[in-house]
């Protein structure tokens, strides 16, 4: 019996606002113990359940008018389209797990190849064409950030992408005459390389960065603005410059997961 926002969100909003501002809201607290009470969550749940599988529905015309609001209602820092999008898209992905936003304009080709796991937040304008796409708890992806189709994609807990940042899951070879112009070329001649790309733990790729297919992103990696990898990283190094040099380490997270 999972809600779309459930009280550990409600916690993290209180926790946020004490740090920031000394205080919080005993609305806010009030809400936080009513929802993890059964009164509440149980008639709250079939709610959300009714109207996901309302606005879910594959008839058409309608499915094409539900999307385009759906995918349009502002986004953060206004809840209620986080909120319709939430019970949208929990019908729609392969996996969504409790207190996920997804923001304005977020475009995924493959919805049922899409996981995302508790506290991951997908911004706005954000386009996820790889056939598969996992994303881990408490990552953050970006504005306008684009990962491009053909291959998968994995990001691990606690990793960040930055604003307009390129993931290519799959790319064109130019070997043995190969054409390399797209798609719209015909299959024998053109050559695909498809790979799948891996950002583990506590990664942090910058932006305008640029990784390229078949690259894993070690736990720690920190990748400087305006990158381009094309091999994979080691643990906890800091990678700037056109030819992603390595130009250091940087301290291991010392904080426990939660």
């Amino acid at each position: 019996m999972q809600l779309i926002f459930d009280h550990r969100l409600i916690r993290h909003v209180i926790e946020t606002s004490e740090k920031e501002h000394g205080r919080s809201s005993r609305v806010l607290q009030l809400a936080e113990k009513l929802l993890q009470r059964s009164f509440v969550k149980m008639p709250l749940w079939l709610f959300e359940r009714i109207i996901g599988f309302l606005l879910a529905l594959p008839i058409p015309v309608y499915s094409s008018v539900v999307y385009a609001l759906v995918t349009n209602m502002r986004g953060l820092p206004h809840m209620w389209g986080m909120y319709i999008r939430g019970l949208y898209y929990r019908e729609k992905l392969g996996l969504m797990e409790p207190n996920v936003f997804i923001d304005q304009g977020v475009f995924f080709a493959f919805p049922r190849g899409v996981e995302l796991k508790e506290f991951s937040y997908i911004d706005k304008n954000v386009l996820v064409m790889s056939k598969t796409a996992k994303v881990g708890r408490r990552v953050h992806i970006a504005p306008r950030v684009f990962i491009s189709g053909g291959g998968d994609f994995e990001i691990e807990n606690y990793a960040c992408i930055a604003t307009n940042s390129n993931i290519i899951t799959s790319t064109e070879v130019l070997k043995d005459g190969a054409r390399c112009s797209g798609p719209m070329v015909s299959a024998d001649q053109r050559k695909v390389f498809r790979g799948k790309v891996r950002i583990k733990k506590d990664a942090f790729i910058g932006a305008n960065a640029t990784l390229l297919p078949g690259v894993t992103i070690e736990p720690g990696t920190v990748v400087g603005a305006g990158v381009t990898v094309a091999k994979s990283s080691e643990p906890w190094g800091i990678y700037v410059g056109e030819r992603a040099q390595r130009v250091g380490t940087r301290d291991s997270v010392l904080w426990p997961d939660n």
